[in-house]
């Protein structure tokens, strides 16, 4: 009896052992699968990141939408990006640091922040501009799809946040010149598209999440955002003509490509169709609609074969086209010696985006043969 009662004991003490041994490993499971199962609950039932979309701003009309703004010279801009966040078992929502915001023609319910809803995130933002990579040249069917292929462009100085650091400046650069003595403008057309990134730290270079606007391959989409901003009425000239600058400039001899068309579209624009928006507010010239004034000799800065200089106010005025062949050019200002000469302002495009600047800069050659054109229609 003494042995069985030994060996009872023996196989309960081992029993024990075994049981504690079980419920020791249960629990260092639990310590490990209860973490891990609340981390991978608590990852999974993060916000990520759907969707984001440019909009904009102005003085005048302070709520932030999508799509085409025309704005006048001094009009202030303010560009956005709201971006669209999805949680598990909520329903997703808009996320802008903006008080107003329309999408799609409604108005969206959204926190207004600039910052990402979990403290151990990070949101930035990298903002673009859409420019076509050349500003110039000759267009034909069959370099128009390459010469006016749009792509995007970095622009550093729109900064990081959610809320962009005012308006872009323009980054495609081919070489361009357009001219000496060239007056500053604040007027163009330009395009924007910001990709967003959640990074764990701002450094990092590995994003968890990413979104990014209509880009390039949307052009033709209402809700891609084109600002267009136009002159200054004071310059005397239809403040139309303002949203041609920043737009590449092209001639064509070609019928199957339409400049009025991709003028109108605010892609690309030409000298005749530039200096008819100067003086008419349209992209064409109509019948009738000007009439030729005189011909003459530009040669060494100024004009030869006429019986006296050419006075402003009566001789030529704002509005008045010099032609060189299919080069157009619009007077906008005496120098303030009262006769044209050249130093006298004008706007034109050729071959190159739009421009204000001095007339003896913008004249191709010396000397030159041209024509005085005068609009009959009366820019208001």
């Amino acid at each position: 009896m003494a042995t069985n009662e030994i060996l009872t004991a023996a196989s309960e003490s081992r029993r024990t052992d075994t049981r504690w041994l079980l419920i020791i490993f249960a629990v260092l499971v639990a310590l490990i699968a209860v973490p891990a199962w609340l981390w991978t609950r608590h990852e999974s039932n993060r916000p990520t990141l759907a969707e984001a979309r440019v909009v904009s701003a102005t003085s005048t009309d302070p709520v932030f939408r999508e799509g085409v703004r025309s704005v006048a010279a001094h009009e202030s801009v303010q560009l956005a990006l709201a971006i669209r966040l999805e949680q598990p078992g909520r329903d997703s929502r808009w996320l802008a640091p903006v008080e107003e915001l329309v999408l799609d023609g409604i108005a969206v319910a959204h926190d207004n922040t600039d910052r990402w809803p979990e403290q151990d995130r990070v949101l930035r933002v990298f903002w673009f501009t859409l420019e076509a990579p050349f500003l110039g040249g000759q267009l034909d069917e069959e370099n128009v799809a390459s010469k006016l292929a749009y792509q995007p462009f970095f622009a550093p100085e729109l900064g990081r946040g959610l809320m962009a650091d005012g308006e872009p400046e323009a980054h495609a650069d081919d070489g361009v010149n357009l001219g000496d003595e060239l007056v500053e403008v604040t007027a163009g057309t330009y395009r924007v598209y910001a990709r967003v990134e959640i990074v764990t730290k701002a450094s990092s270079s590995h994003p968890l999440h990413v979104a990014t606007s209509l880009a390039a391959d949307a052009l033709a989409d209402p809700r891609l955002p084109r600002i267009s901003r136009r002159l200054d009425p004071g310059l005397g000239l239809d403040p139309r003509a303002g949203e041609l600058f920043r737009l590449p400039g092209f001639e064509t001899e070609s019928k199957g490509v339409d400049m009025q068309e991709l003028a109108d579209r605010r892609l690309a624009t030409s000298s005749e169709v530039f200096a008819c928006t100067a003086v008419n507010g349209t992209t064409r010239f109509e019948p009738g609609e000007f009439e030729t004034i005189s011909s003459f000799r530009w040669q060494d800065g100024r004009i030869t074969m006429q019986p006296h200089p050419w006075r402003w106010a009566s001789d030529v005025r704002t509005g008045d086209i010099l032609r060189q062949g299919k080069h157009w050019l619009v007077l906008v200002a005496d120098d303030g010696d009262g006769v044209l000469g050249p130093n006298d302002v004008v706007a034109h495009v050729w071959r190159r985006p739009a421009a204000l600047l001095a007339l003896g800069s913008a004249l191709a050659d010396d000397p030159a043969d041209l024509e005085l054109l005068r609009p009959l229609r009366v820019i208001e």
